[in-house]
């Protein structure tokens, strides 16, 4: 079946422009998957090809495949590819990731976004699937050291730096100069656990450390907005003369309770109000948690879609349970939030309350929640509320 029009949410494009080429193409569209869209010039079709097809010359669908797909795979030679790519190129950020292989399927090279685009692991995959030799260029990756823009990636992390200076710090990481790094939550096996870090950076248990040490470039993994404690408003101006990326990983859990028909941008600003009054970063929101019974509720529903997180709603038992050994609020019944049935907690622990056990079978909702999601014992910021809506954070336990 030939294809005229491809879809553009296929992620990933296969070009190929000659007889050899396309039959590597072929090949290589059946062991990739998924979503890949196969292109063969029109005169190399055959019957049985579920491909699209173009005429020459090549340049109208390279265009087509460059601002529709994520990932390229070109069958053609690096020069030609260079040329046909270059007047839609913009940045590494952006770009999508393209992968030249020769017509006789002997190297896969990674051309353009290596790292953030994946190119490289697009190559690797490439010369796996055709028995070819991956080329990869990128100066972590051929020296064996981390890459500053790819680190935590795979774990969701989000990076917080101008451009100019994660180049700066990808800069020092490769050249060998002194290089720190501060991890405050996030998962820890960011690097394999049977290597040692490269020689020229060094783990350090305070910031204050990473602060006072010669380091070119420092690396913070964290998950607070700004430095606790500290006069400084941003993590640049705590590590002076250095080039600092800060990364968000993915550590909060966030526990919400309302009443029925809270609209979304009340419980935004709930959040927004609670996370810079606790020093927290919300691009570290790992998921958004409540009681089954709010499991329809359109704010939270909206709320979480709108953050991009998974929602996570617990049965009164899970939520109750949390609660085992914990003392009996004093909470008056009009001080209650009875679609809620939070209580104010006086520390890190969550605190039950009577009114919301009487009518609903439940001790709390957001602070419970939170930790249930969390997998947490302590919360990170006890209940806090409006006069419809509550919230509870807790950080995430990561082994």
């Amino acid at each position: 079946m030939n294809r005229e029009v491809a879809s553009s949410m296929a992620s990933t494009a296969i070009v190929a422009i000659s007889r050899r080429g396309s039959d590597l193409a072929r090949s290589l569209a059946k062991s990739l998957g998924g979503s890949t869209t196969l292109y063969l010039e029109r005169r190399l079709l055959a019957d049985s090809d579920d491909a699209v097809a173009f005429d020459l010359p090549a340049r109208p669908v390279v265009k087509q495949v460059f601002e529709k797909h994520e990932k390229l795979v070109l069958l053609m030679p690096v020069g030609a590819a260079v040329r046909l790519l270059s007047p839609y190129l913009s940045d590494k950020h952006t770009d999508p990731a393209v992968v030249c292989v020769d017509d006789a399927g002997r190297f896969a090279v990674s051309l353009l976004s290596g790292h953030l685009g994946g190119a490289d692991q697009l190559a690797q995959e490439v010369a796996h699937a055709l028995g070819a030799t991956a080329v990869v260029t990128s100066a972590s990756h051929v020296t064996g050291t981390l890459a500053v823009d790819m680190l935590g990636q795979e774990f969701g992390w989000q990076l917080e730096a101008a451009p100019l200076t994660v180049t700066r710090a990808s800069a020092a990481v490769v050249n060998g100069d002194p290089v720190g790094i501060y991890q405050e939550t996030g998962e820890p096996d960011w690097w394999p656990a049977d290597l040692p870090l490269p020689q020229n950076l060094q783990a350090f248990s305070t910031l204050e450390a990473l602060a006072a040490a010669p380091c070119r470039a420092a690396l913070v993994i964290t998950d607070r907005r700004a430095p606790p404690g500290s006069k400084s408003r941003t993590y640049n101006s705590a590590l002076p003369r250095k080039f600092t990326v800060v990364y968000r990983p993915r550590s909060l859990a966030v526990g919400l309770g309302c009443r029925r028909g809270v609209p979304t941008g009340e419980l935004e600003k709930l959040l927004d109000q609670t996370f810079r009054r606790n020093n927290l970063s919300p691009k570290s929101i790992r998921c958004i948690a409540t009681a089954q019974l709010k499991q329809d509720e359109p704010g939270i529903l909206s709320l979480a879609e709108k953050l991009g997180v998974p929602l996570h709603c617990y049965s009164n038992q899970e939520l109750n349970a949390v609660f085992e050994g914990q003392p009996q609020s004093t909470e008056s019944p009009e001080d209650w939030n009875a679609e809620d049935g939070d209580a104010d907690g006086p520390g890190t622990r969550p605190t039950r309350s009577e009114a919301p056990h009487r009518l609903l079978g439940v001790w709390g909702v957001s602070e419970p929640a939170a930790l249930l999601a969390a997998g947490a014992k302590e919360l990170v910021v006890a209940k806090e509320k409006t006069s419809r809506a509550t919230i509870a954070i807790a950080r995430v336990r990561f082994e």
